[in-house]
């Protein structure tokens, strides 16, 4: 009874002060297929939330294609330290927890959310937002030490296959690999370890494989106003639909990132 004596604004206080949503993940069911089971060596999690979707069966199977394309690729066929999980979202919570964003990638996330992912995990995390109705697919550039989000919008694809093969170019940035395509939407800028801004820098960050190793080379091009020099012709950053793999001189870059 003392309860509702109380003030409104007291009350007001009090429902922001403990959040009325209940967030939690739960392990992918194949996820023991990309774990070793020891929590010590868990370097790397892929939290996955839904975003408009309808069914949560059509949801999982995304997952499901996603994970599976990656167990295929490499260098992450290699890689036994990534643990993945799926993030039970309400219907009526997307609208608090996801909102647009005017910077890449194109989503805010809930503070809240984020905060107590992190206290769950025992590794850095990954949030992938699946987005059923949404047209544009990002991430933040960034590296395995650092949380990050990726968004998929799988309405622009005609199906999960494709859905999985933009996660592995999207997952690249998101691990620290640049954009390779100077076709892409936004301007390349130039940076380890992919995109030399000059052949100098292209030469000492790939000249051990350049010529020794099969498809290594130096690839000017030009995006904007912006020269860059890459390291082969086709590769997943730079069109993920026309190459099966991120290329020699990524592979490297990624191997020591997820060792």
């Amino acid at each position: 009874m003392r309860f509702k004596k109380l003030p409104l604004f007291i009350l007001v206080l009090f429902l922001f002060a403990y959040p009325a949503f209940a967030w939690q993940i739960t392990p992918y069911e194949e996820e023991k297929a990309l774990s070793v089971g020891q929590e010590s060596q868990v370097i790397l999690n892929l939290v996955f939330a839904s975003l408009n979707y309808e069914e949560k069966d059509e949801f999982e199977r995304d997952v499901s294609a996603i994970i599976n394309r990656v167990r295929r690729t490499s260098p992450f066929d290699e890689f036994k330290g990534l643990r993945v999980y799926l993030l039970k979202v309400k219907p009526e919570e997307e609208a608090v927890l996801f909102k647009e964003g005017e910077k890449s990638p194109f989503l805010k996330i809930s503070k809240d959310l984020m905060k107590q992912l992190k206290g769950q995990l025992p590794a850095g995390y990954k949030l992938v937002v699946l987005n059923k109705k949404g047209s544009v697919s990002a991430a933040e550039l960034s590296n395995i030490n650092k949380v990050s989000i990726v968004v998929l919008g799988k309405n622009k694809y005609y199906d999960s296959n494709n859905l999985a093969v933009v996660f592995l170019h999207e997952l690249g940035h998101s691990l620290g690999l640049r954009e390779e395509n100077p076709y892409s939407s936004h301007t390349i800028i130039p940076g380890p370890p992919n995109c030399a801004p000059d052949k100098e820098s292209a030469v000492r960050w790939w000249a051990d494989m350049a010529g020794q190793v099969k498809g290594v080379t130096y690839v000017g091009l030009r995006s904007g106003k912006n020269k860059f020099i890459k390291p082969t012709f086709g590769s997943i950053m730079n069109d993920p639909f026309k190459s099966e793999t991120y290329g020699p001189v990524n592979e490297r870059y990624l191997r020591r990132e997820l060792q």
